[in-house]
């Protein structure tokens, strides 16, 4: 009881000295003058930006309960602020009380006040994913306001408890409903709790509807859209494309293959012999690939790649559009041997976004339909009514034999291959990378690692792309975090 007088005695005295001070400006100042008998003073206690949901319309954003306490510059409120706040908290309230108006704020408890009035409000766990939405939807659609009537001097009545008013707004959607399935989200963030600077997507195999985004760090920098080095998983477009167009041939890998004046090779100098699409996918035999590529072409090789969507845009959201990376033009490699060439096992001048690469992944694992990556699937109003986001039809690029060709080849990366560590209830399917970045730190290359994969691989369900930035192998840094999301999803 001492210690509530004591701080109770050092605020009022604070709050009498300042309301001298304010009483002696307001008299000798028409500042605070109103031209009607009174008028009022508008404090705002919530301002709700658009609620974003997922798809079984469960709250992304808006999602976590808060209190905000109101505090009028009175005797009584001023004795209960010490059943709500710190002494620290105190002094900062008093502080702002002394400027004679009311103040709201945040509270973490509660507590049976009598004059101090407290509101439960909503506030926003602020993932990688709400923010990277949140640069389009994050327009303010709903204010309340509590009013508290002042006389002709700008000063409060005495006695008045403040009047509460809401407002919604009429030009903007209450919320949007994203195509995010919370649980598939939740089970990637514990997956991949310990990367430190990477990305992962998660998509449904038929639809490319995006049913996770995860980010690390959870800073300004959406990693799942950003571009990077693609490398040996890009080898599973080759395939399809090869496929496609009946060429499977074999090949001897001597460890290197020279195109004019370069020599390639493949990783860590390994010879693997004779090979056939099957065992060098397995083995990643960079020397086949560029050999495979040679026989394609340009043309076709370039014609396979765009139409999965390499180089292009992807509108992630109605109107924000992101670049999918970059491909050598057509031009480029008919050129060049050599670029052709790293193409053919994904390096070069070729970039990727995680998320195109997911969307290329869908097209490549199904039934060979590419569909543009869906985030959005509509609006909500304040009624509860959605309203459908339009897309882009699907488009025809390989047959849905030749899918089901490349499945087989996945999986044999998996069961066979430098997949191994992705394996669950032996049914995945998909495509280690290690790939060059052409940074350098501390005189170490960095490399960016991926995993790209399917499950189950006889009939998707979902593919997964894991990234990884500064990694070490695509097999010990993605594959485990891949493995694990689908023990929890499936």
């Amino acid at each position: 009881m001492p210690k509530r007088i004591g701080v109770l005695a050092l605020a009022l005295s604070f709050l009498f000295t300042a309301a001298l001070a304010r009483t002696a400006y307001v008299s000798l100042s028409g500042n605070y003058t109103v031209s009607s008998g009174y008028n009022s003073y508008a404090l705002n206690i919530e301002n709700r930006k658009q609620t974003l949901f997922d798809c079984n319309m469960k709250r992304l954003s808006n999602n976590i309960n808060s209190l905000t306490a109101v505090i009028r510059p009175t005797t009584e409120c001023l004795s209960e602020l010490d059943m709500l706040f710190s002494q620290r908290e105190i002094a900062e309230i008093t502080k702002e009380l002394s400027k004679g108006y009311p103040v709201a704020v945040q509270t973490e408890r509660y507590a049976p006040c009598k004059y101090i009035r407290i509101f439960e409000n909503k506030k926003t766990d602020e993932t990688a994913l709400v923010k990277f939405v949140r640069r389009i939807y994050n327009k303010t659609v709903y204010t309340k306001k509590i009013n508290f009537a002042v006389d002709a001097k700008s000063r409060l009545l005495e006695g008045n408890a403040g009047e509460i008013t809401e407002e919604y707004s009429d030009t903007q959607p209450a919320g949007v409903v994203l195509t995010i399935d919370s649980d598939i989200q939740n089970a990637v963030e514990e997956a991949a709790k310990y990367m430190k600077k990477g990305a992962v997507a998660v998509m449904d195999a038929e639809s490319a509807q995006i049913l996770a985004l995860y980010s690390a760090p959870n800073d300004n920098m959406f990693r799942p859209t950003l571009e990077y080095t693609v490398g040996s998983v890009f080898k599973l477009v080759v395939c399809a494309c090869a496929i496609e167009k009946g060429i499977e041939p074999l090949f001897e890998c001597e460890g290197s293959f020279t195109v004019g004046d370069t020599d390639f090779s493949c990783q860590h100098g390994a010879v693997h012999g004779k090979q056939d699409m099957k065992t060098a996918l397995a083995n990643s035999c960079n020397c086949y690939f560029i050999q495979l590529a040679l026989e394609i072409g340009a043309d076709d090789l370039y014609d396979t790649a765009r139409a999965l969507g390499f180089g292009g845009k992807t509108e992630i959201m109605p109107g924000y559009v992101v670049d999918n990376g970059n491909l050598p033009s057509k031009d480029t490699l008919q050129a060049s041997k050599g670029q052709l060439s790293l193409l053919g096992f994904g390096q070069g001048l070729l970039t990727s976004t995680p998320l195109q690469m997911c969307a290329a992944l869908c097209a490549l694992s199904s039934d060979g339909l590419y569909s543009e990556p869906k985030l959005v699937a509509g609006t909500v109003d304040f009624d509860g009514n959605v309203d459908s986001a339009a897309y882009s039809p699907s488009s025809r690029i390989l047959k849905p034999s030749t899918c089901k060709k490349l499945r087989e080849l996945m999986r044999f990366v998996v069961s066979d291959g430098t997949g191994a560590a992705a394996d669950y209830n032996s049914a995945s399917g998909g495509k280690t990378s290690t790939a060059q970045s052409g940074i350098y730190k501390d005189g170490r290359e960095v490399l960016n690692t991926w995993f790209a994969g399917i499950y189950p691989y006889d009939d998707p369900q979902y593919c997964i792309v894991v990234m990884t930035e500064d990694g070490s192998s695509g097999a010990g840094d993605c594959c485990p975090v891949f493995r694990t999301i689908v023990e929890n999803i499936s």
